[in-house]
């Protein structure tokens, strides 16, 4: 019994002895760490030293600099070019943050229950290249605003709907900073202010009144984006009783850095290569379109020379600055317009209140001027016609369009 004791507390001696000297081995053994749940730019760095977390941020800055950042807002999103903005790996600005974190601790003690618990992330404006930083942080806040909408006239696929009312969103250049501020990846999430839509009326019902489609050759790749291009000017469109639609107005100017391309435009009696080239397929479109509806045109203007997708006196050239092409609603009700450009044809749709009678140009050529080798010119006088029931009601004059001789294509 009494070997018994003693061997007990020998042994229990022996445990204390061990205890302490573990103790007093970790308090003398110690490393510093970054001692929380930290996380930088996507990347975890508690429970590591200073220079490991400065390296394993760098290589993740130049992972996301790669790439172009995205920033979204709700459901709207804006890419910014690497060469107005980009993410560099230069870590020396956030040297002084990190060492604030570090602590000792025991060497014993593993990497992994430094990185449990709340998740804590350190906010800090990115390495960043831009040529002018405030001027890109206000586009990409501009970019992500979005107006509020009252219920309005759209589109499925190609049938007119109502649209509801939606809420808009306002983004400042403070929400971009604070969301660059967390970067975690390539996309950026940015806080916003919702702005609550005014109260609008419904709408009037409308009805398909009348289309027309012409139809383009789809491996003329550079003139298929200009049109695709020009029926964006065209597609929503909605004139109120009274209003008119002008074309360059609402199309704007054509140039490369609106993404227009060279293609094929009509000068004098032959073709040249312009920018912009084939947007007058669209107007030409729509200019049908809109004259089987019925209305007035307070400028239309033919080309030089008679185009290959429509009949002569029934096109509607277009020309920044000098050429346009206007359409009056004078209907009682509103009008909208859509069109598509795809599949080889080119469609213009017009919606507005029911009507009992129909409409169609009707060209007229006058006068043939033959030139040898060459198409003969041509004096066309183009008429719109109002009928109903198949007898004609009236007669209302367009223009009269004069085409010179012209080399067969």
């Amino acid at each position: 019994m009494r070997n018994s004791r003693g061997r007990l507390k020998a042994l229990v001696a022996a445990s204390f002895m061990l205890v302490l000297s573990l103790l007093l081995l970790t308090s003398c053994s110690k490393e510093y760490v970054i001692a929380r749940n930290v996380w930088v730019f996507g990347t975890p760095i508690g429970g590591v030293s200073k220079e490991e977390a400065l390296s394993a941020v760098e290589k993740r800055l130049e992972e996301i600099g790669k790439s172009p950042l995205v920033f979204r807002a709700g459901e709207v999103s804006y890419e910014v070019p690497l060469d107005e903005l980009r993410v560099t790996s230069d870590t020396s600005a956030l040297a002084d943050k990190i060492s604030k974190l570090v602590e000792a601790r025991s060497t014993l003690t593993p990497d992994f229950l430094y990185r449990k618990g709340d998740k804590v992330l350190l906010a800090i404006l990115p390495p960043l290249e831009a040529p002018n930083l405030n001027e890109t942080v206000a586009k990409i806040a501009e970019n992500l605003c979005k107006d509020a909408a009252p219920k309005r006239y759209g589109f499925s696929d190609h049938d007119l709907v109502t649209l509801p009312e939606e809420k808009g969103q306002l983004v400042t250049s403070e929400n971009v900073m604070d969301a660059l501020k967390l970067l975690q990846g390539n996309v950026v999430d940015v806080s916003f202010e919702e702005i609550e839509p005014l109260e609008s009326s419904d709408l009037e019902p409308l009805t398909l009144i009348a289309y027309h489609e012409t139809k383009y050759h789809l491996d003329e790749t550079d003139r298929n984006v200009n049109l695709a291009l020009a029926a964006k000017a065209v597609h929503g469109q909605v004139l109120m009783p009274g209003e008119t639609y002008s074309f360059n107005e609402t199309a704007g100017e054509r140039s490369e850095a609106r993404g227009y391309r060279y293609a094929d435009v009509v000068v004098g009696n032959h073709l040249v290569p312009d920018i912009g080239g084939g947007i007058c397929q669209v107007t030409t479109t729509l200019f049908n379109a809109a004259a089987k509806s019925g209305l007035s045109f307070p400028e239309v203007h033919a080309h030089g020379i008679p185009v290959e997708y429509a009949e002569p006196g029934t096109d509607a050239a277009v020309a920044w600055d000098y050429l346009d092409l206007k359409v009056k609603n004078n209907t009682d009700g509103p009008i909208v317009f859509g069109a598509w450009v795809e599949d080889g044809k080119v469609t213009v749709k017009v919606f507005g209140k029911p009507q009992d009678c129909t409409y169609e140009l009707e060209p007229a050529t006058l006068e043939t001027y033959p030139a040898e080798g060459m198409n003969p010119g041509l004096l066309v006088e183009t008429h719109l016609v109002k009928k109903k029931d198949g007898e004609v009601l009236e007669r209302r004059f367009i223009y009269r369009s004069r085409y010179e001789p012209s080399y067969p294509k």
